[in-house]
């Protein structure tokens, strides 16, 4: 591919931290070459993606986007997250249960759960999913063992009632994800007081590589993306790497941004023990270094609308979060969101998910097209307009600004 002048964005570095999902990094891969194809479809756009490499706490591709007069190189990386998830997946069952009971428990019993209701009530009815699945299944299991206690005695009914007890939790977890609802509780109680060694080791890692990118103004943007819980962890990194920045921010040309999406900062923000992430937060939203912009969906019960995390937390802060609604209907075909219906974790993913329709929000156009993600997140229609249908640009695309002044 050939890079025309006047360009917008010609690089970025984009680091991508995913929520508590198992996904392996070459599958992520795989899903990312697709969708960004997927993306070219949508936008009239050429792309590529290229080889993953994969190491042990991270990895990382190139990914090019390019139309009649614009051209974007992106380098892609993740900050693993998925062999420190894995660990809970290798405990036993019963430990399994145990310690997502403790940790669901952690903020049921927290003025946490009553925040959930205040800013979101289909997420905090949503908390209450596994402990209603797990008193569904006891109550199995004590009813099957007391119906069957006259006909076979009580030391065969109990055994039996123990089975359809653990029938019960095989079937809501293939069904509903039991399992792994607990263990992303029993990760979040941990993540909402500390960040564990490895994890914090490779945040730091991360953000001692973004702040060289910054300082060498290798690229033109620098973008942070966290998921769900990835973006608990995103705003760690960004405190870590702000620590070690100058605060003017016309000592590098690069600018720097940091995109939530389907973001559970509440889920932990709000749990009284978590001022390590209050105080990420404050760093974030009183640096003039950056812009963070966050996108919440009302078809997905994992996030919280209309709410902006830092306020929401009792902070006060000195640039305001840019919050915006993704609409997914506007993304997707009527088909394919009603087949994601009842799907709650792949719809939660859709933030991530190639669009088929041009709409006001694209991953993708944040990830690999031409626009800074600040200029993307101010337009209320995004890159609509911005955009003519053989891929050019508009006279209506703007063009490049400097970092807004501290």
């Amino acid at each position: 591919m050939t890079v025309p002048s006047g360009q917008v964005v010609r690089s970025r570095l984009v680091l991508h931290i995913h929520g508590y999902q198992l996904t392996a990094p070459e599958r992520f891969h795989r899903r990312f070459g697709r969708d960004l194809a997927t993306f070219g479809q949508t936008w009239s756009a050429k792309t590529e993606t290229g080889p993953p490499e994969v190491l042990p706490r991270q990895a990382r591709w190139s990914a090019e986007a390019a139309g009649p007069d614009w051209h974007t190189r992106t380098d892609y990386r993740i900050v693993r997250v998925d062999d420190l998830i894995k660990q809970g997946h290798c405990r036993p069952a019963w430990r399994r249960i145990v310690f997502g009971i403790r940790g669901l428990f952690d903020f049921l019993l927290d003025p946490a759960i009553i925040g959930y209701f205040r800013y979101g009530w289909r997420y905090a009815l949503f908390t209450l999913a596994p402990l209603a699945m797990m008193v569904a299944a006891v109550l199995a299991g004590f009813a099957a063992g007391r119906w069957l206690s006259g006909p076979l005695g009580s030391l065969p009914a109990t055994l039996a009632g123990l089975a359809v007890f653990a029938g019960a939790i095989a079937f809501f977890s293939k069904k509903f994800f039991l399992f792994i609802l607990l263990e992303d509780w029993a990760f979040a109680s941990v993540l909402a007081r500390r960040l564990e060694p490895e994890l914090a080791a490779r945040l730091d890692e991360a953000s001692r590589e973004v702040r060289a990118a910054v300082e060498s103004e290798a690229y033109d943007e620098v973008l942070l993306i966290g998921h769900s819980l990835g973006a608990v962890m995103i705003l760690h990194l960004a405190e870590m790497l702000l620590a070690g920045l100058p605060t003017d921010p016309s000592r590098s040309r690069t600018r720097i941004a940091i995109l939530t999406i389907g973001s559970s900062v509440l889920k932990i923000g709000l749990h009284s023990a978590a001022a390590p992430l209050r105080r990420a937060t404050a760093a974030v939203t009183s640096s003039s270094r950056l812009v963070w912009a966050d996108y919440w969906s009302q078809h997905d019960v994992m996030n919280f609308p209309y709410v902006d995390p830092a306020v929401a937390m009792g902070l006060t802060p000195r640039h305001p979060t840019i919050s915006r609604k993704a609409t997914f209907r506007h993304m997707i075909s009527p088909e394919a969101l009603r087949a994601l219906r009842f799907d709650f974790f792949r719809k939660h993913n859709q933030f991530f998910h190639a669009a088929t329709r041009r709409s006001e929000y694209d991953y993708f156009l944040f990830a690999c097209g031409p626009f800074y993600c600040e200029d993307l997140a101010r337009s209320q229609d995004g890159a609509v307009t911005w955009l003519d249908e053989a891929g050019a640009l508009t006279d209506r695309a703007p063009g490049s600004r400097h970092p807004r002044d501290a």
